[in-house]
């Protein structure tokens, strides 16, 4: 007899990885266990949910519609499960998450910490990457990333925080090397770049006083600078390592550097400038689906609040 859960969960997942090979491992089973779900489902049914090709699994139309019913019910009895095996209406189980690692470091500890304070029955499966990342592929009930590192566009996006850039330097680089007046002046400087490859940075700076010399707050006129990076890493904490041993002039995000500029390891430089191009935008993003698991729902209210 059919395990109907078992080949539901299976197929749901060979749906969103597109591969059986993908699902038995987010499964933690062998590939033939997953290939004999979707078979048994698909015998159930008496129709062919899946079109298997040499490279990929594509959703038949009726396929899709019931993967769509699936999503429904497992999340429904995830949560029925949920609140059946504990005994204050708490979560239990485990809630992945994958997330941007510079930003975690200083930002997001002590969410999480609040997050299993009140439930205490979740795991939390946190991964960091700076790279770019498939949620559904990756196996994650939820992200929180940059918009360029999302691959996906069928996910809810609910913005955390927008984190402006500042340049800084250490205060040993800028004694050796000097102040520089204006963004033109960084040509003769070296700089640091959060990039994967050697392309030229370009920098975009508003002067913050207006025409008739008062600073007004506003950007005022705008000056891009083209730069040669001197040192080019994909990690904002690796750039920020970089800065405080003195290879050059980084932009990063103030929340970042706010101890080191307090205690004048680094310097903040361009004082009457402001980075129009840099800042960094962080959401929280999980799968667009009508029912959400509670921890999941519940992790999604309590970051949303801890933003504001």
């Amino acid at each position: 007899m059919i395990n109907l859960f078992q080949a539901m969960q299976a197929f749901v997942k060979v749906a969103d990885a597109g591969s059986f090979a993908q699902a038995a491992e987010q499964l933690s089973v062998s590939t033939s266990v997953i290939t004999r779900h979707v078979s048994s489902l698909e015998k159930h049914l008496g129709i062919r949910l899946l079109q298997r090709t040499t490279r990929k699994v594509v959703l038949t139309e009726a396929g899709a519609d019931y993967a769509d019913g699936c999503r429904v019910v497992l999340a429904e009895l995830e949560e029925v499960e949920s609140r059946a095996t504990t005994t204050s209406k708490e979560v239990a189980g485990d809630l992945r998450i994958v997330a941007l690692g510079s930003f975690s470091l200083f930002r997001l500890t002590p969410l999480f910490a609040e997050y299993q304070a009140k439930f205490p029955h979740v795991n939390l499966r946190v991964t960091l990457t700076e790279k770019r990342v498939d949620l559904l592929e990756g196996g994650f009930d939820v992200g929180i990333v940059t918009e360029h590192m999302i691959r996906s566009e069928s996910l809810v996006a609910r913005r955390l925080i927008n984190s402006h850039v500042v340049p800084v330097a250490a205060a040993a680089y800028l004694a050796e090397a000097g102040y520089p007046a204006t963004p033109a002046d960084l040509t003769r400087h070296r700089v640091i770049a959060a990039s994967l490859d050697a392309s030229p940075q370009t920098w975009v700076f508003g002067n913050r006083h207006d025409g008739d010399g008062s600073n007004n707050g506003s950007h005022g006129s705008e000056e891009s600078i083209t730069l040669d990076a001197s040192f080019t890493v994909n990690s904002m904490i690796m750039q920020k390592q970089a800065t405080l041993g003195a290879m050059g002039i980084a932009l990063l995000p103030l929340e970042m550097v706010s101890d080191e500029l307090r205690a004048g390891t680094l310097v903040q430089i361009l004082g009457e400038y402001t980075v129009l191009n840099g800042d960094v935008a962080v959401s929280l993003v999980y799968p667009s689906r009508e029912f959400v698991p509670r921890k999941i729902r519940e992790f999604i209210d309590l970051a949303v609040g801890y933003f504001k």
